[in-house]
């Protein structure tokens, strides 16, 4: 174990050499506990010490590239969050193809809700098949089902005219009725 930090060095070494010597040193009117032979490096191992000890500590990191593999991440639009088994209505749903870190595709969005929940799952099939059709090259690894699921809120459905956001209900906005 090491030796127990010195508070009154420690706190002498967060100062300017100039400021610490005006502080400690005698014969500038200090308290008489600076030593040309002993603080300066000390100071230094105080302000460095730690950051020295992290370097030698510090683990080598390797980095393994994961093979590229396509995922789909279903997009739904909900009125309050949802658990998986949850009788909640879907206001909207789309899904996204990606490949690694980047996005390829996306399904448009569409408005689900009024379906039975039956429907908005056979649809969300659909999307996985579609997508499976346009960009599988034969292989089904990662259109089996979704690789996870974001839910939005309904405050956020990108599809207009919307009936949530019922801008087409104004009479008087360039895309409601007149």
């Amino acid at each position: 174990m090491g030796r127990r930090t010195n508070e009154k060095c420690w706190a002498c070494s967060l100062l300017s050499a100039n400021e610490a010597r005006h502080l400690h040193d005698v014969t500038l009117g200090g308290d008489g506990c600076w030593k040309d032979e002993i603080c300066h490096s000390r100071r230094s191992y105080y302000r460095k010490g730690k950051d020295q000890k992290r370097q030698k500590a510090a683990i080598a990191e390797l980095s393994v590239p994961l093979p590229v593999m396509p995922y789909v991440v279903l997009h739904t639009y909900v009125d309050k969050p949802r658990q998986a088994q949850d009788e909640v209505v879907i206001h909207a749903l789309y899904a996204e193809l990606w490949m690694g870190n980047q996005a390829i595709a996306r399904t448009e969005p569409q408005h689900t809700f009024g379906l039975p929940p039956r429907l908005v799952k056979a649809y969300a099939k659909q999307l996985l098949d579609a997508l499976y059709d346009r960009y599988g090259n034969g292989r089904r690894s990662g259109f089996e089902r979704f690789a996870s699921q974001v839910q939005h809120s309904i405050a956020q459905c990108p599809i207009r005219p919307c009936p949530y956001h019922g801008a087409h209900l104004n009479p008087y906005s360039p895309g409601g009725r007149e």
